[in-house]
């Protein structure tokens, strides 16, 4: 059984996403990466290294209700569609505007951030050009849409490294408990159009994993779900802790401590960036909207990555005077406010 209790640790990322990772590597993205790991265990707040992986967001809009999601809430779905008309999608071109500075280090790109990536209607576009730059691309999906075989087949031919299906329930009823708005019947079809197109078309990818988030009303189906993924057409599956839970913040609370008492730096301000469909870029996912660095659309990547903001952010990890210097959002996330 995979199970993941604290999806934010570095290395656990790592492990998830290496088998997607390998095919992409060049001797330029390992330098890269070996210098990236040497300036973030050294709190370089200046690096010459680029990120080795980011989140890019295809879209902000989902039409699911999740309750441990911003999406909950019909006040800021509407706060959304008042946003340049409720159209809200990354385009082919502004992605390339985005990731054409650092394609050569890039491994790995997650379409993904607060909507559900398969609204974008140009999804399948925006992985073909990451797949056509040796870039692994993956992203997360509730599934739960209407695709015809056309949308299927491309999607599988797209170079897709792996899709994470959200599917916290081995039954309908247990799953209809938190997607809240999501057709579990619907998602099972797509799962199983899925496999059998990639069958047909002799290819191994995309990996369709199954993400189960574990909850009191469903944690007595883990046992049917690992007798029954393969059979349902997953490849592989990872049992996810709710992040409301006591279990959760437990774990946080002690990776927090450790990491405050070794003084180690977030690898967010060196590993990643996340950017979001209209190009604004922010320094994690966690307190997002906090802090703007810069648009990625408007002004070269690079140079936001290297700013002025961004080594700031970097210097509150410095060792000699960790805290100190630390912004208000990263000491509220590792538990020092």
């Amino acid at each position: 059984m995979k199970r993941i209790s604290s999806p934010n640790k570095r290395a656990d990322y790592f492990k998830r996403h290496f088998s997607t990772f390998i095919p992409h590597l060049t001797l330029k993205k390992i330098i890269n990466l070996l210098i990236n790991e040497i300036e973030m265990q050294l709190s370089i707040a200046s690096p010459k290294s680029f990120p080795p992986y980011i989140k890019v967001e295809p879209t902000p809009l989902c039409h699911l209700r999740c309750p441990g999601c911003l999406q909950k809430d019909y006040d800021f779905k509407k706060s959304l569609l008042k946003l340049n008309n409720g159209i809200m999608y990354l385009s082919l071109e502004n992605l390339k505007t985005i990731i054409n500075p650092i394609r050569n280090t890039l491994i790995g790109v997650s379409l993904s951030h607060y909507g559900e990536p398969m609204l974008n209607p140009r999804l399948s576009s925006l992985i073909e050009y990451l797949h056509n730059n040796n870039i692994a691309v993956n992203f997360p999906t509730n599934l739960s849409i209407k695709l015809s075989d056309d949308q299927i087949v491309r999607l599988v031919k797209s170079g897709l490294d792996c899709i994470e299906v959200s599917l916290d329930g081995a039954t309908e009823d247990s799953y209809n408990m938190y997607r809240v708005g999501g057709d579990f019947k619907l998602v099972l079809k797509n799962v199983r159009s899925l496999a059998n197109t990639k069958r047909d078309l002799g290819t191994k990818r995309p990996r369709i994993v199954w993400k189960f988030i574990e909850f009191e009303h469903n944690k007595n189906e883990i046992e049917m779900l690992s007798r029954l993924y393969k059979d349902m057409g997953f490849d592989s599956y990872e049992i996810m802790c709710d992040n409301r839970s006591k279990n959760y913040k437990d774990v946080t609370e002690k990776d927090n401590k450790n990491m405050i008492e070794a003084k180690k730096t977030c690898y967010w301000l060196w590993n990643t960036i996340t950017v979001r469909w209209d190009g604004s870029v922010r320094p994690c996912c966690t307190f997002s909207d906090e802090i703007n660095l810069g648009n990625a659309i408007e002004n070269d990547i690079k140079k936001i990555w290297q700013s002025q903001k961004y080594k700031s952010l970097r210097e509150g990890f410095n060792k000699k005077y960790y805290g100190q210097k630390m912004e208000s959002m990263c000491k509220r996330c590792i538990g020092m406010n």
